[in-house]
């Protein structure tokens, strides 16, 4: 089986200080056109599909509600992230253990941080994000707000040390009793590969699909061998995207296949 999975779209409702960048067809059409390139069976939402620090979810499924019903028409596995962890109907990580009884674990990976995986720390980010909120109505703020995302973006196209250690270290604790990890959160792809008695054992972060950005992992759950799939201008309304969408190799990737 073939699944793919993304995560951090941040679903808002294309207000101030919104990050998703995407409309509902055009985010359909890449999603269509990925999982028809590379057979996908299962889509895997890894957290943080809602932006519920900024907006209620009842705003958000008006809102995005083409994209949303595709994505549930789909039976797509909802994971939740530190920003939608108050849905009910999304489930904490999704296991699957294939013929060969390898284990393959994803969740989002916000348990790694002190603000997502204590209570205290939670309330804290909570109070840091409604303050967020009331200050972004104020067009400057909002503004330099965006600035300083978009700019802590490209400055961290490799992983600042902390954030690499930090969450490289959580993944290889899952790793003792998991054969694949693949975490989201960090907004970054990343991809190692370590051994633990004698058993292959990868960790894979499937970036995100925020900021215009489209980025996921493709997993065969048997072979365990995959694909990255990194898009990174926006692309909006276009059948067969991935077919159809000439950038330079260094900003979209298209799928490139891991080295076993």
């Amino acid at each position: 089986m073939n699944i793919l999975v993304i995560s951090d779209l941040h679903l808002g409702v294309n207000g101030k200080a919104d990050i998703f960048h995407w409309n509902d067809e055009g985010f359909i059409n890449i999603l269509e056109d990925v999982q028809e390139h590379s057979n996908v069976e299962k889509i895997i939402l890894n957290g943080d599909v809602y932006e519920l620090y900024k907006h209620r979810r009842e705003d958000i499924e008006k809102k995005h509600s083409k994209l949303l019903k595709y994505l549930r028409d789909k039976e797509a596995v909802f994971i939740k992230g530190n920003h939608d962890a108050i849905v009910e109907d999304s489930q904490i990580n999704w296991t699957h253990v294939n013929s060969k009884g390898c284990r393959i674990h994803v969740e989002h990976g916000h348990n790694a941080d002190f603000f997502n995986g204590t209570k205290f720390g939670r309330a804290i980010g909570h109070f840091l994000m409604v303050l967020l909120k009331l200050m972004c109505r104020i067009d400057f703020v909002n503004r330099i707000y965006l600035h300083i995302v978009k700019l802590d973006d490209e400055i961290s196209r490799i992983p600042r040390r902390y954030n690499s250690y930090k969450y490289l270290n959580y993944a290889l604790k899952l790793l003792k009793k998991n054969d694949v990890v693949i975490l989201g959160h960090t907004h970054k792809m990343e991809i190692h590969k370590t051994w633990h008695f004698n058993s292959k054992k990868r960790y894979l972060n499937c970036g995100s699909c925020s900021m215009g950005r489209f980025h996921g992992i493709v997993l065969n759950t048997e072979t365990l061998r995959y694909e990255t799939v990194k898009i990174e201008k926006p692309v909006v309304c276009l059948e067969h995207a991935v077919e159809n969408v000439k950038l330079e190799p260094e900003l979209i990737g298209d799928y490139v296949e891991a080295a076993e």
